[in-house]
C-alpha cells in the first residue's frame, strides 16, 4: 500500500513532462518484464528486445534505453515489484508477459491509466486492451505436436499426455489442439503432475508401471518439466517416441541421447524484437500496427534441424 501512494504521488508530481521531453529528443525508455530471469525463455526474448532496440537507435538516429525489469522469482521479487520499479523509472512503454493475478492486472492498470502503451508477449490479461499483444497459438502447438507423434507410431499405436495437476489456459490449450490430431482412440492416457521435474518423472515412471497391457506406445508432454534435469525416463533411448511442448536448452541432452524426436517451440527470441519494433514504430513514428491481436507461430525442431536451433541458443544465451 505505502509503495502505491509513494508511486501516485511521484506522478502527480512528475506528471508526463520528462517523457515528452525525451520524445521531441528523440529519446525512448521501454520496460520488459518476463515471468522469472531464471527461466532461460525469458532471456531470450530479452535478448531480441535488446538487438530491436539497437537496430532502431541506428535506423532511426535516435535513442531506445531497455529496462529489463524481469523478476527473480527465487529471490522472492514479482512481477508487481517490476512494475513498480519501472513507474518510477518513468517508462514511455512496457513489454511484459504478464501473470494471471489481481495484483500484477491493477500495476498493468495503473501504467496504462500514466499512459503508457502496452505490449503483451506470450499471453495477455483479460480486458485490459493494449497496443499489441503477440500471443502464442497454444492450440497450433498442440496440433504441430500430434503431427509429429503420429509420424513416428505404427498405425495402432497409442499416445500418453503429460500435463499439470492444475492445468492453465494455455496447457488447455496445447491439449485441445492435441486432441483435434490425435482423436480419441489414439490416447492411450492422460497423466498429471506438479509442474517441476520431480513430480513430472514421477508422474511417468508411475503411469509406465502401471502400463500392465501395454496400451502406452508414445509421450507427448504438453511441457519440458520432464527434460529439466538429466535424464530419467524408464525406457531406453528410442524405445518411446516423444514430443514435448515448450523448450530451454536443457532438452538437447535428450535430442542428443535419443529420446527426443522432436520439440514445438515458440519464437522467444522474435516477441521480445517484435514488440520494441512494434513499440518505436507507434512511439516515434505515429505507426500503429495493423492487428493488434498478433498469434506467433510455433515451429517443429527435430533431427533437420536441430543444430540450428542450438546455436539459436547459444547466440540468445551469450
Amino acid at each position: 500500500m505505502h509503495l502505491r501512494v509513494l508511486l501516485i504521488f511521484f506522478v502527480i508530481v512528475t506528471g508526463n513532462a520528462p517523457a515528452q521531453n525525451r520524445e521531441i529528443l528523440g529519446e525512448y525508455r521501454l520496460g520488459m518484464v518476463g515471468r522469472d530471469q531464471n527461466d532461460t525463455i525469458y532471456q531470450a526474448a530479452n535478448e531480441g528486445a535488446k538487438a530491436a532496440a539497437l537496430d532502431l537507435s541506428k535506423r532511426y538516429s535516435i535513442d531506445v534505453e531497455l529496462l529489463v525489469h524481469t523478476p527473480n522469482q527465487s529471490q522472492g521479487t514479482d512481477q508487481t515489484i517490476a512494475l513498480a520499479e519501472l513507474f518510477i523509472e518513468n517508462a514511455d512503454g512496457l513489454i511484459i508477459s504478464p501473470e494471471d493475478s489481481p495484483e500484477v492486472a491493477k500495476s498493468v492498470q495503473f501504467a496504462r491509466d500514466q499512459g503508457q502503451r502496452i505490449i503483451y508477449f506470450e499471453r495477455q490479461l483479460p480486458d485490459m486492451e493494449p497496443l499489441a499483444a503477440l500471443l502464442a497459438d497454444e492450440v497450433e502447438a498442440g496440433r504441430m505436436a500430434g503431427r509429429a507423434i503420429l509420424a513416428k507410431l505404427p498405425s495402432r499405436g497409442r499416445v500418453a499426455i503429460l500435463t499439470s495437476e492444475s492445468p492453465s489456459t494455455e496447457l488447455e490449450e496445447r491439449l485441445s489442439g492435441l486432441r483435434e490430431v490425435l482423436g480419441y482412440r489414439r490416447i492411450a492416457t492422460t497423466v498429471t503432475c506438479r509442474p517441476d521435474y520431480r513430480s513430472a518423472t514421477a508422474a511417468i515412471h508411475a503411469a509406465e508401471e502401471a502400463d500392465r497391457n501395454d496400451q502406452i506406445d508414445a509421450w507427448v508432454f504438453l511441457e519440458d518439466w520432464p527434460l529439466l534435469g538429466m535424464p530419467a525416463l524408464p525406457w531406453k533411448p528410442g524405445d518411446r517416441p516423444v514430443v514435448a511442448i515448450q523448450s530451454t536448452p536443457s532438452a538437447f541432452i535428450y535430442v542428443d541421447q535419443g529420446y527426443l524426436d522432436a520439440l514445438i517451440v515458440h519464437p522467444y527470441y522474435d516477441w521480445g524484437y517484435r514488440s520494441v519494433e512494434t513499440l518505436i514504430e507507434k512511439l516515434h513514428n505515429d505507426q500503429a500496427p495493423e492487428s493488434a491481436i498478433q498469434r506467433t507461430t510455433p515451429r517443429v525442431v527435430d533431427w533437420r534441424n536441430a543444430e540450428a536451433y542450438r546455436e539459436d541458443w547459444k547466440r540468445w544465451l551469450r
